[in-house]
């Protein structure tokens, strides 16, 4: 009987430890995935590449990767200012009027300047310590 027992706990933890394993290791993809798409997307503005990071930023993870919430939200935000970074770049494209094309040019900068700093505070979160949003 204690055997049996000792078996069946035995058997437990492998079973919890191969699904930590298995969550830890999804966690890390994501994140990198999501890394990877947007360096891609940093360097070739495009529908193409904004889908994609919009795609990846929409990861979930688990608690067990520190600031897993925090993280995912600015995953979120870098994805919406790039959506906004390539509407913005469309209008702009279609503007004739100088003064106006100017204007959106500067608005343009300011949101890339933006989409850069959020995708820095992500990285920040990545190697800060737990909770420090």
């Amino acid at each position: 009987m204690l055997k049996t027992l000792t078996l069946c706990a035995a058997s437990v933890l492998i079973l919890g430890a191969a699904v930590v394993y298995s969550m830890g290791r999804h966690d890390v993809q994501a994140l990198s995935d999501f890394s990877s798409s947007y360096e891609h997307f940093d360097k070739t503005v495009s529908e193409e590449t904004l889908n994609d990071l919009q795609v990846k930023s929409a990861m979930k993870i688990s608690s067990l990767t520190k600031n897993d919430g925090a993280i995912m939200k600015v995953a979120r935000q870098v994805s919406d200012l790039a959506a906004s970074e390539v509407s913005l770049m469309k209008a702009s494209q279609l503007e004739n009027d100088r003064e106006a094309g100017v204007e959106l040019n500067a608005r343009l900068t300011a949101l890339q300047h933006e989409r850069k700093a959020a995708y820095a505070h992500f990285q920040r979160l990545l190697a800060a310590p737990p909770n420090s949003d």
